[in-house]
Parts: C-alpha cells; sequence; structure tokens
C-alpha cells in the first residue's frame, strides 16, 4: 500500500510534468496548453452523456425490478474519470479517457469484484437465537 501511495504522490506527478515538458518543447507551450484544456471540456462532456445514459439505464434496471448494479459500477468508475481528465496533463488525460470506454470499465469492475471477494473472509461463528 506504502508503494502504491508513493507512486501516486511522488512519481506521478514527477512523470506528468516531465511529459508536459517534453510535449512542451517539441510542440510549443502553447499548443499542449490548448491540449489539456481541450481533453479536459471533451472529457467533461462525454462523462456527462456517459454519467446520463447510466442513470437511464439505472432508472430502467429500477423499473422492471432488476439491481441496477452495472449503472452503479459505471456511475463509480466514470466519477473517477472525471478528476483524471480535468486533472492537466496526458497521463491522466490517458487514464481517464480509458475509463470511458464501456469494455474496459467492465474489465475493471470484474477485475475489482475478484479482488474484494478474494479479501472477504467467510467466518463460521456459531449463532444462537434469543429465545
Amino acid at each position: 500500500m506504502l508503494f502504491v501511495l508513493i507512486t501516486l504522490f511522488i512519481i506521478g506527478p514527477i512523470a506528468e510534468i516531465y511529459v508536459l515538458l517534453a510535449a512542451g518543447g517539441a510542440f510549443g507551450a502553447l499548443p499542449v496548453i490548448a491540449m489539456c484544456i481541450f481533453t479536459a471540456f471533451l472529457g467533461g462532456f462525454i462523462i456527462r452523456l456517459q454519467g446520463l445514459a447510466a442513470l437511464n439505464n439505472a432508472r430502467s434496471d429500477l423499473e422492471t425490478g432488476r439491481l441496477p448494479v452495472d449503472s452503479a459500477v459505471d456511475g463509480a468508475l466514470l466519477i473517477v474519470a472525471a478528476p483524471l481528465l480535468m486533472t492537466p496533463g496526458f497521463i491522466t488525460d490517458a487514464l481517464g479517457f480509458s475509463l470511458l470506454i464501456p469494455p474496459v470499465r467492465r474489465m475493471l469492475a470484474r477485475l475489482a469484484l475478484k479482488h474484494i471477494r478474494a479479501r472477504i473472509v467467510v467466518k463460521e461463528t456459531s449463532y444462537e437465537p434469543y429465545e
């Protein structure tokens, strides 16, 4: 867990700054800034569309009496994608845009569910009801 936090808060921003500086050196500062702003707006627009679609799917699932599990997972992963797309940088944009691809979201949901199931410890306890 410590390695994940170090990567997230120290190595991640350093890599992001390096990529931005390299892109700025190759293309110039203004095109890089414009691209960062453009990807933020485009990502926000796509998240809004997909979020509304997930909400409509959840509503139709509830109307038919099904639990809206898939829609809830889609919504949760879209919530994760939003700050990634709003953060300036190309690495975070790539991660955020990858979460906007439905097959990628389904794959991540399956991996997360598998991870959660592996961590659940089922304890057998003797239970005697109240008399």
